[in-house]
């Protein structure tokens, strides 16, 4: 059995999946101001069905990260660069870098040395002013070459308890968003290791003992253990859960399909192409700053079932805030949820409750309609019913949910052409169908399909879809392995190697190097052994000298296949 916990911001859930069926499920108020009482809530309810003993992994998706982030409530963070030559960079990053000497440039050669004898002085006396045990190192070109940025790092290990490296959590080429993710995952390091230390207890308090995996942004899952040294890659888990959720559920097929997650207090917008969802070109955007870390595309708005309504200067608002439950549920303001359970859509709380918030609201709403009517010298206003009130609502609601998809596909439609063959054969995305998720799918979903004129797909389950693609979802790392053919270096990034003996000369050689490094450090995690192995990207270029093309730069990028491990019936 899998156990999957979805941490959303208004809900979470729970569920239990036993071979192909979901046996237990579950939705509770997730508490905001502690986050465990409402994962141990949902937890309490979905194992009464079953035997603790026989689940064999439990695999969470969480907004610590993603609200410590948004909240703007990271710990400070000491972040040291070695830029070398070029431009400067006192603006693209949150804080005020510390710059090191030293370089090293693109084909991975060290230029000039960082001193390291002096990192240790400069760190105590930078630590001496912010008084934090965090700090980051990033070194341009770090991914050609890591050995400058470890050296730094070992420095550092003096002075600062936790330190991130952007060569070890990307091995890509663009040095700012390696360094925002490295920055950021120390940030979000202190809060993340409190949250995981509460899960486990939480967890061995209700005797489960299987192993814990936590969802990462671009789809996969690894060892709770594992991601406290790259807690940053945590962050955004909820859209990728419900990206997962949708492939268990087999609602997606192979039309450009628009799929919709609708909670409580966001709609989540993603794309699909033949039964794909598409990915970030380059790495998701963390606040302003673009980071590496890989992610789902997918665009949030803020309608949900709790958005508050309001009438301002005689406008109905509905989100993007959300103050609390719905009316009907003892909440204090009126929510679009309230105003499905007066038109009959949706069937929860008090309904005496929300028909009273959409009286008050008609009623508000009028006065507004009568004061521009005499300001006009308008005769009448007819009488508006709370029914009238709840549809517009809703229709409001309905028209922010379809300029965001507007803006998500006219988005998509203009993303650069890098390859002839999407100029001979262009794949215009014009949405198909909708496919709705979340806690507000059955109540707001049918009204989606008419408003766009497209047909809607509600799978079963859809209510806890995010919580099935935590449970589902596949165990995923990627690394990266550079070649310089004439140097006979080789060099994979994320684990830190660099290795001078290399004899590989050509991309299919170095694809294989690469499966077989990634085949190995998946095993040493103790991931999957029989899992597919996808080459994300490989580049090849030529290194010109004496006008003669003789050796090669070669990067391959490969991944455990992202993906869910079964659909559910």
């Amino acid at each position: 059995m899998l156990l999957g916990l979805d941490v959303g911001g208004t809900f979470t859930d729970a569920v239990i999946i036993d071979g192909h069926r979901v046996v237990a499920s579950a939705k509770r108020r997730t508490t905001k101001d502690n986050l465990m009482k409402g994962i141990g809530e949902a937890l309490d309810a979905v194992i009464q069905s079953c035997d603790t003993a026989n689940i064999e992994q439990v695999t969470l998706s969480t907004t610590v990260v993603t609200n410590t982030i948004v909240e703007e409530k990271e710990q400070v963070v000491d972040l040291y660069v070695v830029t070398g030559p070029g431009r400067n960079v006192d603006d693209i990053f949150p804080v005020q870098p510390i710059y090191l000497q030293g370089y090293t440039d693109h084909r991975g050669i060290v230029v000039e040395r960082t001193p390291t004898n002096t990192v240790h002085d400069v760190a105590e006396m930078v630590q001496s002013h912010s008084g934090t045990d965090l700090a980051a190192v990033s070194a341009k070109f770090g991914v050609r070459n890591p050995q400058e940025e470890l050296s730094i790092a070992k420095e550092l290990e003096h002075t600062y308890a936790t330190i991130s490296n952007g060569s070890l959590l990307s091995g890509s080429l663009n040095f700012p968003r390696r360094t925002i993710s490295a920055y950021f995952n120390s940030a979000v390091t202190p809060v993340f290791t409190l949250f995981k230390k509460n899960v486990e207890d939480a967890l061995t308090v209700r005797n489960i003992k299987a192993p814990l995996h936590i969802l990462k942004a671009d789809g996969g899952s690894l060892p709770m253990e594992h991601m406290v040294s790259r807690p940053v890659e945590t962050a955004f888990t909820g859209p990728a859960a419900t990206v997962l959720g949708l492939s268990a559920l087999g609602a997606i097929g192979n039309e450009h399909t628009v799929a919709l997650d609708i909670g409580g207090t966001t709609t989540d917008i993603s794309l699909w192409k033949q039964g794909s969802p598409l990915m970030t070109k380059n790495g998701v955007s963390i606040r302003e700053y673009p980071s590496a870390v890989r992610s789902f595309a997918v665009t949030s708005v803020g309608i949900g079932g709790e958005s508050v309504v309001r009438i301002v200067d005689g406008v109905i608002l509905v989100g993007p805030e959300r103050v609390g439950p719905s009316a009907a549920l003892g909440g204090d303001e009126p929510t679009l949820g309230d105003a499905l359970i007066v038109l009959g859509y949706a069937n929860y709380g008090d309904a005496k409750l929300a028909l009273q918030a959409m009286d008050v609201l008609a009623n508000t709403f009028q006065n507004s309609l009568k004061s521009d009517s005499t300001q006009n010298k308008q005769q009448s206003v007819s009488s508006i019913t709370a029914s009238d009130i709840a549809q517009l609502v809703v229709n409001n609601a309905l028209q922010t949910i379809q300029r965001g998809i507007d803006e998500v596909v006219r988005a998509e439609n203009k993303r650069p052409i890098y390859v002839v063959a999407d100029i001979v054969n262009p794949d215009v995305f014009v949405p198909s169908q909708i496919v709705v998720v979340g806690g507000t799918a059955p109540s707001l979903g049918p009204s989606i399909g008419e408003y766009l004129e497209l047909p809607v797909t509600i799978p079963d389950n859809a209510e806890v879809a995010n919580a099935i693609g935590a449970a589902l979802a596949l165990s995923t790392i990627e690394l990266t392995v550079h070649v310089d053919t004439k140097r006979r270096l080789l060099v994979i990034p994320e684990l830190g190697v660099k290795q001078q003996t290399c004899t590989l000369k050509r991309v299919e050689q170095v694809v294989e190097r690469a499966k077989e490094a990634l085949s190995e450090e998946a095993l040493r995690l103790g991931l999957g052994k029989n899992q597919d192995i996808e080459v994300i990207s490989i580049e090849d270029f030529p290194v010109v000298e004496g006008w003669q093309s003789m050796e090669r730069l070669i990067t391959v990028k490969v991944q455990l296949a992202a993906g869910v491990k079964q659909y559910v019936e």
